[in-house]
């Protein structure tokens, strides 16, 4: 079987001799505060000042403006999205090599696919979060975040990641998926070492010792698909084994199915923990707004667009060059990584005034482009928006005096794209 990890071939041909180190080159430094603990205003640096800067330290070419990231998304022949899942730290071969003996496929199938490939995959498992099925899961989020609630409410101290944006939107999404409630903590485990393994900077010693949970987790997912083909359950991947079955589509496989519910145990929790802790965070700092919402609930679906523009729970995404292109005037080579910051493009003033203040009232704040943008745009966007509304219609109605605890030190994970705080205390008076 050829090689076909994604996680285990090499993605740019661009070195660091090849490209100019200028002065934001030097000084990006994604991994390290203070980027690591706000990188706004870096955000705001690069926009004004060099908009497309070459980055040594993780070998990718940086793009800060929202027109610029716009016409990347929309334009996939240019702009290729092979290497969206590939290692920002490349693997060592011993670590390569401890994935590809287990015989395990980690293809192109969703967010890193091209077409016609892509579009085949799209098209299969592209019903998955339609208005039907987000109709038939609200009443599950709703219970769980109420459950939640009830649990915490007479404590009148919490940290709020973990009582609620941990495990609640992998508890939901699971049962979507088939998977038992027990496998949770398992599931949540391997995706913080997948978003290290991919995004991070681990050393070669910590990617080494990483694999093995790595490989638990791919085989977890094959596994998963093998029994529910022979006992399907009233799930979305029994549905899509089921299909594969009647259907025969050209091109697709149960390795597809695999793959896709290897992403969407990624994708579809990990990203709404990370946006539910930044949401609350900054609601919070700004008092007037949540005290806003707790007046008018009305306001909330307008609240979760600004939120999402104003602090993402993915501040950057990646892309790879199929040709040499021009970006601001700055001339990039072709096979070359680009990087994405999709938290700067959402502050961008010409597209969104006063883009670094929280208003709730704005009417362009959907033109966001947290989710991406063209024929990658984020297939679960309607689930993260869905359980965002409901923490916030549960807990504006039930827990108004709800404020941040003072002093406290936000952490996140050393990583270039996903990013929420690990903790979020919180304090609210008992009735």
């Amino acid at each position: 079987m050829a090689n076909d990890n994604i996680y285990t071939q090499t993605t740019s041909n661009t070195g660091e001799s090849a490209c100019p180190v200028t002065g934001l080159g030097a000084t990006f430094h994604p991994f390290d505060d203070p980027y690591l603990a706000d990188p706004y205003p870096f955000f705001e640096q690069a926009r004004q000042g060099e908009p497309v800067f070459y980055s040594p330290e993780i070998n990718h070419w940086v793009i800060s403006r929202y027109d610029d990231i716009k016409r990347v998304f929309l334009d996939h022949e240019t702009y290729s999205a092979r290497n969206a899942q590939t290692p920002v730290t490349p693997w060592p071969p011993e670590a390569a090599a401890m994935l590809n003996a287990q015989g395990l496929r980690l293809m192109p199938n969703l967010s890193n696919n091209d077409p016609p490939a892509h579009t085949r995959v799209r098209a299969f498992v592209g019903d998955a979060f339609t208005p039907r099925r987000i109709q038939w899961i609200e009443p599950h989020v709703r219970r769980l975040i109420t459950e939640a609630i009830d649990r915490m409410i007479g404590l009148g101290k919490a940290d709020l990641v973990k009582e609620l944006f941990y495990e609640i939107p992998a508890r939901v999404l699971l049962v979507f998926l088939g998977i038992p409630d027990a496998d949770v903590a398992k599931v949540k485990t391997w995706s913080e070492g997948r978003a290290l393994l991919t995004w991070g900077r681990l050393t070669e010693a910590e990617i080494v010792a990483q694999i093995p949970s790595f490989i638990e987790y791919v085989r977890y997912c094959y596994q998963l698909v093998a029994h529910l083909e022979q006992h399907p359950g009233e799930d979305y991947t029994s549905e899509l084994v089921q299909k594969l079955n009647a259907e025969h589509p050209e091109g697709l496989s149960k390795d597809n199915i695999a793959v896709a519910l290897f992403g969407f145990l990624m994708a579809g929790h990990e990203t709404t923990t990370n946006q539910s802790g930044n949401g609350f965070r900054v609601l919070l700092e700004n008092r007037t707004a949540w005290q806003n919402l707790c007046a008018d609930q009305t306001l909330i679906p307008q609240a979760i667009e600004e939120i999402l523009r104003h602090q993402s729970g993915v501040i950057s995404w990646r892309r790879y060059t199929t040709k040499e292109v021009v970006i601001q005037g700055q001339t990039i080579p072709q096979n070359s990584q680009l990087l994405l910051l999709l938290g700067a493009a959402n502050y961008d003033e010409a597209v969104f005034a006063h883009g670094e203040q929280l208003d709730l009232q704005r009417k362009n704040a959907r033109q966001h482009l947290s989710f991406g943008l063209g024929i990658h745009y984020c297939l679960g966007a309607p689930l993260a928006r869905l359980e965002l509304k409901i923490f916030l219609e549960e807990m504006t109605r039930r827990m108004p005096s709800l404020r941040l605890v003072k002093d406290q030190t936000y952490r996140y994970s050393r990583n270039t794209s996903h990013r929420g705080p690990l903790s979020l205390w919180a304090e609210w008076d008992v009735v």
